[in-house]
């Protein structure tokens, strides 16, 4: 299947920010995490170019090259890879997924999906000031 843009790993998850800028804006900060590397940023509707536009490089934030103007829509799309190998697992002699592995701090704030179930394996500690939103529909399990 095409995609355009970066496309989703299996399970992915896609986040949707949308913005009205203030005057010379260049700072837009997401309520959720994302991963470096897996962001679509548009201006008005034209997509931007990683570096050469945008930076996204902690997480947490998105930086314009150049301040926007009042009024602009600016939308963010965040994917959150689930099963990739090259950010979650490592592949034993044969080619095949053996492990998964997390990190074990918490550094910026994330909200399970609700309706959806969330697992890590531990222990995992929580940076102060950082929450992880469970929804009552939702459980994190934490082995």
């Amino acid at each position: 299947m095409s995609y355009i843009g970066n496309a989703p790993g299996v399970a992915s998850q896609r986040l949707v920010y949308d913005f009205t800028a203030t005057s010379g804006q260049t700072t837009f900060t997401l309520t959720n995490a994302y991963t470096v590397g897996y962001v679509d940023v548009y201006l008005n509707g034209v997509k931007l170019v990683v570096d050469d536009d945008f930076t996204a490089t902690n997480g947490t934030t998105v930086v314009l090259g150049t301040g926007a103007t009042a009024g602009d829509s600016v939308s963010i799309i965040a994917y959150i890879p689930r099963g990739l190998v090259l950010d979650n697992g490592a592949v034993g002699g044969t080619g095949n997924y053996v492990f998964w592995e997390n990190d074990q701090i918490v550094s910026v704030s994330y909200t399970i999906t609700s309706g959806k179930n969330a697992g890590s394996f531990g222990p995992v500690t929580i940076n102060s000031g950082i929450t992880v939103t469970i929804p009552a529909s939702s459980t994190w399990t934490i082995v």
